[in-house]
């Protein structure tokens, strides 16, 4: 479809504030973590004001990354329009949701314990990529259903996200101690897991909703016009996330839903989401001739990015990266944040020059194998003899 303005056109090919959205998030991830790792002890005081902020901008990055997840996703699969056996994006998502789950697990191991045989319990511990896998299964599995039973997709996503909001207490509440450890860490945090599914792939499936929405209404979404309402009602969840938390057991007096009010930080969270994706729209409009392309490849990258800085900073496959060299919660303020720049700043740079870096793999990586394959027939050659 084509963009409501036509000077806009060679720019506007693909909704860039989605990528742009990603960039953003995967950039605080980045600063997030590294200072959350290595900022001391003595410098976390909720009272700064400095450190609030901080803290604030550091909570807002996984419910951006959760929510962008289902929109581009969604989107991309909607986009496909064929049915659900030859959509290829259902195919891919079966595959990359799979392969979240066990790339989670991968980035975990080190290879030390594995050749000693050790197996520690934070192996089987419940990061992000865990969640965003199970939630593009269920992506998926929504829309096979839809289609099948010729639901409307979008109404199955929100009620399906409201499900899971409400079966969050339930989950905080449970003892799971009876169920199987690895069973464990997909139902509570209290082994070392750092999210849980429930509540995160509530966002990812609101998420898909707006992708529903973009898709249905793109070129709507190519004017700077489209993020007013998108911000308008993240104020309005900002403002009012416990009344409208409240709302169902006010209104039906299920007691299930008596103890949504008391986590309506899930609402409040998804409306700073939506209102920093109302800005992106925006500046997407107004100055996409000025948004680096490098910026919006970032955006494309994050499970790359996500990967290897878990393994450069948390050292997982080594047992050695910057959080045992430096020492962990060690900083000053000043030293984490420098850091924290050029943590972003290789990454930055990592993703300039990431074709290159995978052409040098692949190239060396063939020549390996080829090398490898004629040294064994060449043996094998000389052992018929």
């Amino acid at each position: 479809m084509e963009p409501s303005q036509p000077a806009a056109a060679p720019a506007q090919k693909r909704l860039i504030f989605i990528d742009a959205v990603r960039a953003f998030a995967i950039l605080m991830m980045l600063q997030g973590h590294f200072i959350d790792t290595l900022l001391a002890d003595a410098y976390r005081n909720p009272a700064s004001p400095v450190f609030s902020t901080w803290e604030f901008m550091r909570g807002l990055t996984a419910p951006i990354f959760f929510t962008a997840s289902g929109i581009i996703f969604v989107f991309l699969l909607l986009r496909d329009g064929r049915p659900i056996k030859e959509n290829t994006r259902v195919k891919k998502g079966l595959r990359r949701g799979f392969f979240l789950l066990f790339l989670g697990y991968l980035l975990k191991w080190n290879i030390s314990a594995l050749i000693w045989f050790k197996v520690y319990q934070s192996f089987i511990t419940v990061d992000v990529l865990h969640c965003i896998g199970l939630a593009i299964l269920a992506l998926v599995c929504l829309y096979i259903l839809a289609r099948t039973a010729r639901l409307p997709y979008p109404l199955l996503l929100l009620v399906s996200a409201f499900g899971v909001f409400v079966l969050y207490p339930f989950m905080k509440q449970s003892d799971w101690s009876g169920v199987p450890l690895f069973l464990q860490n997909y139902l509570t945090r209290d082994n070392g897991s750092v999210f849980t599914p429930i509540p995160w792939i509530g966002f990812t499936l609101l998420g898909g909703g707006i992708g529903w929405h973009i898709h249905r209404y793109t070129s709507w979404y190519r004017t700077a016009w489209s993020g007013i309402p998108v911000f308008l009602l993240g104020v309005l969840l900002h403002y009012y996330s416990y009344q409208i938390a409240d709302m169902p057991w006010k209104t039906l007096g299920y007691l299930a839903f008596k103890d949504l009010s008391t986590n309506h930080w899930i609402l409040w969270r998804f409306g700073h989401a939506l209102i920093t994706i109302s800005l992106f729209i925006w500046l997407s409009q107004l100055f996409y001739r000025y948004i680096p392309q490098l910026f919006l490849t970032i955006g494309t990258e994050t499970l790359t990015i996500y990967s290897v800085h878990y393994v450069l900073l948390y050292g997982t496959w080594t047992g050695v990266g910057i959080k045992q060299i430096i020492g962990e919660r060690s900083l000053s303020p000043w030293e984490a944040v420098l850091g924290a720049a050029c943590f972003i700043a290789a990454f930055v740079l990592m993703v300039y020059k990431l074709e290159a870096i995978r052409s040098w793999i692949d190239r060396e990586i063939t020549h390996r194998v080829v090398r490898g394959i004629r040294f064994l027939r060449l043996k094998a050659g000389r052992f018929r003899r």
